[in-house]
């Protein structure tokens, strides 16, 4: 019975949640606030001739009153049930707390005037809060049972799609305080020229992993038909967001409150595929069903290194949204996208050809299509000469000759003069080297404004610092496998101890690096402040890896270098989002 009345409380709080988070981004978009200035009531009462900006302003106090009680009165229950589980319990235990401080930055926000970031804290409280209700829906729903343990593929399918919807949940609260910024902005533009251009990269960045998301589930939960309803009806409100987007400055507030539910629509999916078992006895059943053999197509695109792409666009799509040209349009956005992925593409399938009698004596890459014998070199060779072609001319005829020449650079920089020299001939490739990954943010930055400037030399460093603590600790992992390639990677030719010094001393530098941008004035402080919350466990990490050595440590620093380069661009995106 308790479990019943702490499921019911927790959907009530949390629909009262949206329902405060809605209408508080439809009070910020028409500045219904003015009609009631006071705080918790409205200096000289309520005068409900006034229009309604009044009633939109006295709703929005009143749900705010409601989640407030229903979340103390969740707290209360949960408190007293003591056999609840931790996930169920802690989160509710929470959301008072929470609440109490998201109201009183709310009433700050009234009395002095505090608008525009303080909007955006005021909301990212109450998305915790909302999280603090959705969360324990979701445990409560699905008990923690018996799962089953699948090995090999298919695990590997089960940590893609958990890191997926988690992913995407990070992207859902992200677009949702995007939003907030523009609802903020919604009121000084007219109706004409309102587009949602400073939210179009939140937007683009959810909807491309809630679309790989609802793939991934399909693909490899394919029989849990709730989990696929569940992704499905994410990726549908997403759509929905970008419809709404679309609808003149005053629906900027009801996006806030669809982004909220994206974001409870998110949480709950990523708990859900986290705790729910795979099938007995067919752990992935659509994965089992393929052959051994990999299509050709699947071959030729796994040349381009579809995954060392992602990462590479998603440093190229932040770099266009934070110059001081203001955020661009969407078919240059989309153009450049193209030409960055044709070249990164290319200068990978040229770098496969060139690699063949390297990768065929390393594990990790033998099972490639070039040294396995399903594509030729020379065929491979071919291809990735016809995609940087295609790329040179799509950045030249859609954006700026600039950002043709830096695609251009970065494809000889990576296809040749690292791929044929540098890799082969000296310990520092790597260091050398990592100035072909750090290009893709001068594609984007000059493909907006055809010009350099001191900001986008910092992300071209910044990338650059990053490389070598990045491939060092997968070159500590993999240095028998580089060893017996005859390749003079740093743990090979100089050892373990030298490398682990090496990897914190660069991870040092960048760390200070992401600093810099605040301290010439292209980012703000919502970016200082992510900069270092990022870069506290990235130096631990290389701390552990220098002083243990260990490997939990080594693939803890990689595998956290790959999140941290990313949301360091989103921080600087949100930043721009906010204080623009």
């Amino acid at each position: 019975m308790p479990h019943t009345t702490v499921r019911r409380l927790a959907l009530a709080g949390a629909t009262a949640t949206l329902l405060a988070i809605a209408s508080g981004g439809l009070v910020t978009a028409t500045l219904s606030g003015a009609a009631c200035p006071g705080w918790p009531l409205c200096s000289g009462g309520l005068d409900l001739r006034a229009g309604p900006a009044v009633w939109i302003a006295a709703g929005h106090r009143i749900a705010v009153l409601l989640a407030a009680l229903l979340s103390l009165w969740g707290a209360v229950v949960a408190w007293r049930a003591r056999a609840l589980e931790t996930w169920a319990r802690l989160p509710l235990l929470l959301a008072p707390p929470l609440g109490m401080l998201q109201t009183l930055l709310g009433a700050l926000i009234v009395q002095l005037g505090l608008f525009g970031a303080a909007d955006v804290w005021h909301l990212a409280l109450a998305l915790l809060v909302l999280a603090c209700q959705v969360v324990p829906l979701a445990v409560l729903a699905q008990p923690r049972g018996e799962a089953t343990r699948p090995g090999g593929r298919a695990l590997r399918e089960a940590r893609r799609l958990r890191a997926l919807t988690w992913w995407s949940a990070g992207a859902a609260a992200v677009l949702t305080l995007a939003l907030s910024a523009r609802a903020a902005a919604a009121p000084m533009t007219s109706a004409a020229t309102f587009l949602p251009v400073n939210s179009f990269g939140a937007l683009a960045m959810a909807g491309v992993l809630a679309s790989g998301t609802f793939w991934q589930t399909w693909r490899s939960r394919r029989a849990d038909r709730l989990l696929v309803g569940i992704a499905a009806l994410l990726a549908g409100l997403i759509a929905a967001e970008s419809l709404l987007l679309l609808l003149p400055p005053t629906a900027a507030g009801l996006g806030v409150g669809l982004g909220a539910l994206v974001w409870s629509t998110a949480l709950v999916l990523a708990v859900l595929v986290a705790r729910r078992p795979l099938p007995v006895g067919a752990p992935a059943p659509v994965v089992a069903a393929r052959s051994e053999r990999p299509s050709l197509l699947s071959d030729y695109l796994s040349l381009t290194k579809p995954k060392v792409i992602s990462l590479l666009l998603v440093t190229t799509l932040a770099a266009m949204y934070i110059t001081e040209a203001g955020a661009p349009s969407l078919w240059l956005v989309l153009w450049t996208m193209v030409g960055g992925y044709l070249a990164a593409g290319g200068a990978g399938a040229i770098n496969c050809a060139f690699d063949q009698d390297i990768d065929v004596n390393m594990g990790r890459t033998s099972r490639r299509p070039v040294p396995s014998g399903r594509i030729a070199p020379r065929s491979a060779f071919i291809f990735g000469l016809v995609l940087s072609l295609l790329a040179v001319v799509v950045l030249l005829l859609f954006t700026t000759p600039l950002a043709a020449l830096f695609a251009t650079l970065g494809i000889v920089y990576y296809a040749l003069f690292y791929t044929r020299w540098l890799k082969r001939s000296t310990w520092q490739n790597i260091i050398i080297g990592g100035g072909a990954g750090a290009l893709p943010p001068l594609v984007g930055w000059t493909a907006v404004t055809g010009n350099l400037s001191l900001a986008a030399v910092v992300l071209f460093a910044i990338i650059f610092y990053w490389t070598p603590p990045h491939f060092w600790a997968l070159a500590l992992v993999k240095q028998k496998d580089y060893a017996r390639a005859g390749v003079p990677m740093l743990p090979v030719v100089a050892g373990e101890a030298e490398t682990r010094w090496q990897i914190l001393v660069y991870s040092v530098l960048m760390v200070a690096l992401s600093g810099l941008l605040t301290a010439i004035g292209a980012m703000g402080w919502v970016y200082l402040g992510a900069a270092a919350l990022l870069g506290a466990p990235f130096l631990r990490y290389a701390w552990n890896t220098w002083r243990r050595g260990d490997q939990a440590s080594i693939w803890g620093l990689y595998k956290y270098s790959l999140l941290y380069l990313a949301l360091l661009f989103a921080a600087m995106v949100l930043d721009r989002a906010i204080l623009r």
